[in-house]
């Protein structure tokens, strides 16, 4: 049997898990901060390679959001990995958000 795509995730389902976790946003925005000090853009994706997600897909979902509001949304989708509450590895095929340089002083 052949692995099948993961499903896209929409912003509506982003803004329902938001609303139902405790995401830690101060952290996943000093990951960026960190991230953008060095270069000029970066994605989720490139956010958590070098930031593995510390809460799974609860920093995902936070990464999404912070996308949404502080980000450029690209004409294209990237995958995503982490790794589950249960040790599994997981990933998804999200939206392909920007974050610019630019946008550190929004991310306070």
């Amino acid at each position: 049997m052949r692995q099948g795509e993961p499903p896209a995730i929409d912003l509506e389902s982003i803004g329902e898990l938001v609303a139902q976790s405790e995401i830690d946003f101060r952290t996943l925005k000093q990951h960026l901060r960190s991230l953008l000090a060095d270069r000029a853009q970066a994605t989720i994706g490139d956010i958590l390679e070098q930031y593995p997600a510390e809460q799974g897909l609860g920093s995902v979902v936070g990464l999404l959001a912070l996308g949404s509001r502080h980000g450029n949304k690209g004409d294209s989708c990237e995958m995503v990995a982490w790794v589950g509450e249960d040790d599994r590895q997981r990933s998804a095929r999200i939206p392909k958000y920007y974050f610019l340089r630019d946008c550190l002083d929004e991310l306070v």
